[in-house]
């Protein structure tokens, strides 16, 4: 069909669809006017914009009020250090032992001289001419101080009478170079040995693991270069007592526990020694890292035939056991240890108050078929340990022995012993193999 016009059929007549159009675009403008404004609830824009303020403002207030705080606070803080300089120092410090026993005149030229030892000054200025009194601080400076690894204790001074004053000169054992090369060694050495230890354990347990961390990674060597300091220990890995002390000190107080470095004599010969007090859960224990060392046994005490047993006579004990070989230099007062509650062979139940030789042999079967490399059992006093130290050694040690070889297939083995008479102590050595000697 050409030529003809068309009528277009729809839904709607062309005048219906131009209302409708119209009408729809409204409905989009009235649709976003009331998403605008929220779904179902109409909102005074003005309203909205009061509230906003007024939160700003609260919030402005509360950031003056806060920065105002932080002056006070900032004011405060300068203002004491305004009138002790030294406040950092001061604070550090106040965790030192024999810096507590110091009167505040001398606690002023331990300051003086410990600033000065830290900067490794040739000369240090001390506001004193008192030689007893410069003697006694230098020395707490050194007990109170294990970092102080390039600093020999010696010193030398020029005393100012008039003026009230002594210039003194410090040994020290390197450069100032070679100190911050050790001291990263050092740190780094630290921090091996603080990894191996959880930071949420016990005291006791933080004591122990440093106590036998150093025992197994220092061989006791009176030819060590640096001996007497930390760096000898904890990098060279070969030292005396005093670095055994130092380095016991130092980890624990990283760890956060309180450690006294204490000299005096020990042993049979009253030799020069050094060891520690530690506080260990609100109580003081007396603890030699040095004298755990089986290499320190081995070189002082040959007959005692150790082996590679750790001492734990030494471990968080009391004055009285101490001081049955220890003789502590008298520098100051120094904290009671009374306390027996954590001698390693009580918490390991290696300990006796009275001798009864079945259970005893019972306790050397379990041992020596847990293959244990020793059996020890500590007795608590001379009495009982006179009346055991016999029958153990003439008759126990023997049946032990045999019984060993049955239980392992042997026809002969061999054992070895050692006896700790000042501890009331006998720690046997459990051979497993077929001994073939005469």
């Amino acid at each position: 069909m050409s030529g003809q016009g068309r009528e277009e059929k729809g839904l709607f007549p062309k005048g219906m669809i131009l209302a409708c159009v119209i009408l729809f675009l409204l409905g989009i403008g009235c649709v976003g006017m009331n998403l605008a404004a929220g779904p179902s609830e109409e909102k005074n824009p003005m309203g909205q914009i009061a509230d906003y303020r007024k939160k700003e403002e609260k919030k402005k207030e509360a950031e003056k009020k806060k920065l105002e705080e932080q002056k006070k606070q900032k004011k405060s803080t300068d203002e004491k250090k305004n009138a002790d300089p030294d406040q950092d120092m001061t604070e550090e410090l106040a965790q030192k032992y024999y810096y507590q026993k110091l009167s505040a005149e001398e606690q002023k030229y331990y300051k003086e001289i410990l600033k000065g030892l830290e900067d490794m000054e040739t000369v240090i200025h001390v506001s004193t001419a008192d030689d007893t009194k410069l003697q006694k601080v230098f020395e707490y400076i050194m007990y109170d101080m294990p970092t102080l690894f390039w600093c020999d204790r010696s010193w030398s001074g020029s005393k100012y009478l008039s003026e009230n004053r002594t210039e003194i000169s410090p040994g020290y054992t390197c450069t100032k170079a070679e100190r911050d090369v050790r001291q990263n060694q050092v740190d780094e050495a630290v921090g091996q040995c603080l990894s191996g230890i959880d930071k949420d354990a016990d005291d006791y347990t933080k004591i122990k693991a440093v106590f036998e961390y150093l025992v197994n990674t220092v061989d006791y060597d009176k030819n060590a270069a640096d001996n007497q300091n930390v760096y000898s220990a904890l990098v060279g890995k070969r030292s005396v007592c005093a670095g055994y002390a130092r380095s016991t000190q130092l980890l624990l107080e990283k760890l956060g526990i309180q450690c006294l470095y204490v000299e005096g004599t020990a042993g049979e010969n009253n030799e020069a020694h050094a060891w520690n007090i530690v506080k260990c859960n609100g109580k003081y224990y007396q603890i030699d890292t040095t004298w755990g060392d089986p290499i320190y046994d081995q070189t002082e005490n040959p007959e005692t035939n150790a082996g590679n047993n750790i001492n734990y006579d030494y471990l968080c004990t009391s004055d009285e056991k101490m001081y049955r070989n220890h003789t502590i230099k008298a520098v100051t007062d120094y904290p009671v240890c009374d306390s027996d509650n954590l001698n390693y062979f009580k918490l390991n139940n290696m300990y006796y108050e009275s001798y009864d030789a079945a259970t005893l042999m019972e306790k050397m079967k379990e041992s020596y078929q847990k293959k244990e490399d020793s059996f020890t059992c500590e007795f608590s006093n001379p009495d009982v340990y006179a009346q055991a130290r016999e029958d153990i050694i003439n008759n126990l040690l023997p049946q032990a022995s045999q019984g060993l070889a049955q239980y392992y297939g042997f026809s002969r083995v061999r054992y070895s012993y050692s006896e700790y008479t000042e501890h009331y102590r006998i720690t046997v050595d459990w051979q497993y193999f077929e001994y073939t000697g005469n």
